[in-house]
């Protein structure tokens, strides 16, 4: 009989068969090889007194830096340059006016091409830090460590967005921060926090992500995390976070009703012996969530989930 036969090696074919079965199932798991080790042990399923304290801890550090001088909260406008002259102050000769600079016009932003220049009028202008007087050029953010404007409450930062330039203004006596109270959170659930295979993207491989404003770019992926939830595999396009992490923005059948309707991201721990966490009991929303004036990326379609995930940030009041 074929099930009493045995292999050279002394295992019987019933044995071999089943030890094959295993062996494949495990190798068709997104999951194989994957313990919580190292930075990812902060993130793993664990106790849930234990997890949900340490989720606690993580989202009064995530509000105290949302709400931080400069934070995401102080965001008040973005204006776009075209060649030529723009005034900025609190008076109507102005094209760019903010209530709380200190000065009818406290100085004019000079645009030629790629080229921008600010000539200072007011005396209590301050370029990263120290006071400036006269004309001088302003670095933007896609050419090293952005030039910083500062007047009264307000800062002022030379960035690129949508392939054009345009001025970040920011004011820390904005009443969406001076009025904030923090974030409801969705009650923390541990079958929310589960290990996800990561799997390195192709040299040169992208992905086409559109932000807020509809603009699309080519963005580099840096790694593919796969991982089941509520039974089901699913896999998240990555792109490079800071140290190491990687970065997700998704979406789920939540956004537009319990959760901001753009979408969620997610910031993973760096892969461990290509492992990493996905918890998302520490879903955030995006800066778009409190402002116009963010030019957010949204969930590129293969990161959108068809379940409802109700864990993390829920949509601000």
């Amino acid at each position: 009989m074929a099930a009493s036969m045995s292999l050279h090696t002394g295992i019987d074919i019933t044995t071999a068969l089943s030890l094959l079965i295993a062996l494949l199932v495990a190798l068709g798991s997104p999951l194989v090889g994957c313990a919580a080790t190292g930075d990812r042990k902060a993130h793993a399923p664990g106790p849930d007194s234990e997890a949900a304290a340490e989720r606690a801890n993580w989202h009064a550090r995530r509000l105290a830096s949302l709400s931080a001088e400069d934070g995401w909260l102080t965001l008040v406008g973005l204006d776009f340059l075209t060649d030529g002259t723009h005034r900025i102050g609190h008076g109507d000769s102005c094209e760019f006016r903010y209530a709380n600079l200190t000065a009818p016009m406290i100085g004019t932003f000079l645009v030629e091409g790629t080229q921008v220049r600010f000539r200072a009028e007011s005396a209590d202008v301050l370029l990263d830090g120290s006071p400036v007087t006269g004309e001088f050029a302003l670095v933007a953010d896609d050419a090293g460590a952005p030039s910083v404007l500062r007047n009264g409450s307000l800062s002022i930062t030379l960035v690129r967005r949508n392939g054009a330039l345009a001025l970040r203004v920011r004011d820390n006596a904005s009443p969406v921060r001076t009025a904030f109270r923090g974030i409801e959170l969705f009650p923390h659930d541990p079958a929310l926090a589960v290990e996800g295979r990561v799997l390195p993207a192709a040299s040169g491989e992208t992905v086409a992500i559109a932000n807020v404003t509809g603009f699309v770019e080519e963005t580099p992926i840096a790694a593919r995390v796969r991982f089941a939830l509520a039974g089901t595999t699913h896999e998240f396009v990555a792109t490079a976070g800071a140290n190491g992490r990687l970065f997700v923005v998704f979406g789920d059948s939540t956004n537009g009703r319990d959760t901001y309707g753009g979408g969620r991201f997610l910031d993973l721990p760096a892969p461990v012996d290509g492992c990493t966490t996905v918890d998302f009991n520490r879903a955030t929303n995006p800066p778009c969530a409190f402002t116009a004036f963010a030019t957010c990326p949204t969930p590129p379609a293969g990161n959108r989930l068809p379940v409802a995930v109700r864990g993390g940030e829920r949509a601000p009041k």
